[in-house]
């Protein structure tokens, strides 16, 4: 399904986006590039993004199968998923 094609897409957007400045943040921070810690809370944190791209989507799936099933249902509330943004190291 194209929309949830599209919605994947941006989703990756903003995951890669979320790591590329945490990565940076890191960087600031005096952390090596080549270092194991770095790659560590890289790879966490690349994770925990994942598991929310993963999650929002199908969510999206669900909703979509609703929606395809029942065209006329209406939807009153949807939480937002976000991903834990506070990084501290």
């Amino acid at each position: 399904m194209k929309i949830l094609d599209d919605a994947n897409a941006e989703l990756c957007r903003h995951r890669d986006l979320a790591l590329t400045a945490y990565a940076q943040r890191l960087l600031a921070r005096g952390a090596e590039i080549d270092g194991e810690e770095f790659r560590a809370n890289l790879s966490k944190y690349a994770g925990e993004l994942e598991a929310w791209r993963s999650k929002a989507m199908e969510g999206l799936r669900q909703f979509a199968e609703a929606m395809m099933e029942r065209p006329s249902a209406t939807l009153h509330y949807w939480p937002i998923m976000t991903p834990s943004v506070s990084r501290s190291s």
